[in-house]
């Protein structure tokens, strides 16, 4: 059946719920002490979480937004004897599954209340797996044209500067042919560039060893890169002008970290996939400002890249780390910031989005990384 972490203040109460459970095939572990459960949570990774509201270390909703923020899809209620309406709301709003008020047949219904949660929660599983599927059909499709237009204009540029060398024409100079030649060569480039990109939201990951590098190192790699691209029209998906670096304030506020044991390349398509965007956010900023911080927290590394120019709504932020999503129309469409996502997550980590319209933006993102 079930793992159920119980969180009472009262020790008799706690061993009476246990007992309960138990009785109706239940593993179950019991605290009364936030730290406690904490420990508990973390070691044994329960299926419910049962919180009362009243703890020995103060109330139980500062535990359920520690749990939520360290798991956030864990299946967590809060209990209490009181019925109060604003308790339930505060609940549900840090993300409770549930609010369970403990009438005079708590103890008798428990069993059945515990196994209406689970059923809930497979349910709203089967629902979140369709949806996934939904999206990853039309992501597939989306994709598949994105590939088609992309490499379909690369070749197509390869082409036409291959035909443009012509040896049988005597007024062509050997200079001429060089420049068509390295034109064709560096639109092969932007091809291996894609292929590289798209290689790395394969579930298999990338296959580079983890290996001590300096987070400040790699973003001034990052920060170089993005502003060459830009100078240079490398990229054509820029929707910013490279004037924006003229009066751009730029700051690599990690160089006080030190030597962190990463994938090497991962965080460096990373920082320029976040730079890129942060880079376009700035581009009509009368002052423009840029900068990337990053610290460790316990054994996870984590870096934010923060920004002062337009910001995100709620729709955009919602839907900015989705597969081609683009505010800016068929300029800018690419797979910059899924791969952050995938990049991130394949590592059990997270990427979390602080912004609103003409505030700014600040990513955030974090994993676990090697021990040095």
């Amino acid at each position: 059946m079930a793992v159920i972490l119980i969180v009472e203040r009262n020790k008799v109460t706690g061993d009476y719920v246990a007992a309960t459970l138990a009785r109706a095939g239940h593993q179950t572990l019991t605290t009364s002490t936030e730290t406690e459960a904490l420990a508990m949570f973390q070691e044994r990774q329960p299926d419910v979480v049962l919180i009362n509201y009243y703890l020995s270390e103060g109330n139980g909703l500062k535990l359920l937004e520690t749990v939520k923020r360290m798991a956030p899809r864990s299946l967590t209620a809060v209990t209490t004897g009181l019925g109060s309406e604003d308790l339930a709301r505060r609940a549900m709003s840090l993300g409770a599954f549930d609010y369970i008020v403990k009438g005079r047949k708590y103890f008798q219904d428990l069993p059945q209340i515990v196994e209406d949660l689970l059923a809930r929660q497979a349910e709203r599983e089967a629902d979140l797996r369709k949806d996934r599927q939904k999206s990853r059909l039309a992501a597939q499709a989306e994709l598949a044209g994105w590939i088609d237009h992309n490499f379909r204009n690369i070749l197509s540029a390869v082409s036409g500067s291959l035909r443009l060398v012509d040896f049988q024409d005597p007024e062509q100079t050997q200079e001429k042919r060089q420049e068509y030649l390295s034109d064709g060569l560096a639109s092969l480039d932007s091809a291996m560039k894609l292929l590289e990109n798209l290689s790395r939201l394969n579930a298999e990951g990338s296959q580079e060893d983890e290996r001590n590098v300096m987070v400040s190192a790699v973003v001034d790699e990052a920060w170089a890169s993005v502003k060459d691209k830009l100078l240079s029209g490398a990229a054509e998906d820029f929707s910013v002008s490279p004037k924006v670096l003229n009066n751009l304030s730029f700051s690599n506020e990690t160089r006080d970290l030190g030597p962190q044991k990463v994938v090497c390349q991962d965080l460096l398509t990373i920082l320029e996939a976040l730079l890129k965007n942060a880079l376009e956010a700035v581009g009509q900023t009368p002052e423009p400002r840029i900068a990337v911080r990053a610290g460790r927290r316990d054994d996870h590394l984590w870096v934010s890249v923060v920004d002062n120019g337009r910001g995100m709504d709620e729709r955009v932020k919602r839907h900015a780390f989705e597969p081609l999503f683009s505010t800016k129309g068929q300029v800018g469409v690419g797979l910059s910031l899924t791969t952050v996502l995938a990049l991130v997550t394949r590592r059990l980590g997270e990427v979390a989005v602080q912004s609103s319209p003409g505030r700014g933006c600040q990513i955030e993102f974090s994993y676990r990384v090697g021990h040095l």
